[in-house]
């Protein structure tokens, strides 16, 4: 005879099985709750304005990308890495898959990464003829510290 009388063997299992439930649970949402975050990784005080090169136009969700070959200081070709809003709310906006090009000249004003030089937020895109391109970006300030009085 088992040193559990049935009655606790069977509470036992309805225990395990609520835990091994409330796990299967955990695991299977981790990866809504790890793709949820914000723009912290951007500094929204250190704005640049970049004109280049469309090299690609990546249209994946969660976020849609343009890649940018932009010419640095030195003369050095840097590929500007910029994220943009998902491709469904820049479909709203107007976008195509087409709607920039590898080729396109553009003009790229943006929020740097804070840990990354050429990854940036875009906040506005104008094209070779300087017509804004609307991206349904929502724009983020950082406060301001209070002037002294």
């Amino acid at each position: 005879m088992s040193i559990l009388s049935k009655p606790s063997a069977s509470l036992a299992m309805r225990r395990l099985a609520v835990v091994l439930a409330a796990a299967s649970v955990s695991f299977a949402l981790s990866p809504a709750a790890s793709a949820h975050h914000s723009q912290s990784e951007f500094d929204f005080t250190a704005i640049v304005t970049v004109e280049g090169t469309v090299t690609e136009l990546s249209w994946k969700s969660p976020h849609a990308r343009l890649y940018v070959d932009v010419v640095n200081e030195d003369g050095e070709v840097e590929n500007w890495n910029f994220e943009l809003p998902s491709p469904t709310t820049l479909m709203r906006r107007g976008w195509t898959r087409k709607s920039l090009v590898p080729g396109d000249q553009v003009s790229v004003t943006a929020a740097r990464a804070r840990d990354f030089p050429t990854i940036a937020y875009a906040r506005s895109i104008r094209n070779a003829d300087g017509e804004p391109m609307f991206t349904g970006v929502t724009q983020i300030e950082e406060p301001r510290p209070a002037a002294a009085e």
